[in-house]
């Protein structure tokens, strides 16, 4: 079990990483930061979207923010924090195997969700 939220973060940044090489650009990468966005151009309701955020990681006071955008995807029984603007995720002050697997499933279904939509 990790309680220390840097190595908490690092874990899973660590696990959010390889999504730049999907495809994803990552637009912050600092100590306490990491996140990712897809730059696909499109065109939804007569609007044109350059950048769209994917997810992200960040230690935010007494825990690790792990962010997901819920644009057009149901966050309804699902056990997340809203974050707003599109936004939800997890609130995390321990780590173990059970929780990390949890974020890397999170953020696949999130993945999946961008490439059905056509948004990577």
């Amino acid at each position: 079990m990790k309680t220390d939220l840097v190595e908490i973060f690092q874990t899973i940044r660590a696990g959010l990483q390889p999504y730049a090489t999907r495809g994803y650009t990552v637009h912050e990468n600092s100590e306490n930061g990491y996140d990712l966005y897809s730059e696909k151009n499109i065109e939804l309701n007569g609007q044109k979207i350059t950048k769209r955020f994917f997810a992200g990681v960040y230690i935010n006071g007494d825990a690790v923010e792990v962010k997901i955008n819920t644009e057009e995807f149901s966050t309804d029984n699902h056990n997340l924090t809203d974050f707003g603007h599109n936004k939800a995720g997890l609130k995390i002050s321990a780590l173990d195997d059970a929780k990390l697997k949890e974020v890397e499933t999170l953020i696949e279904i999130i993945s999946t969700n961008f490439k059905e939509k056509e948004w990577i």
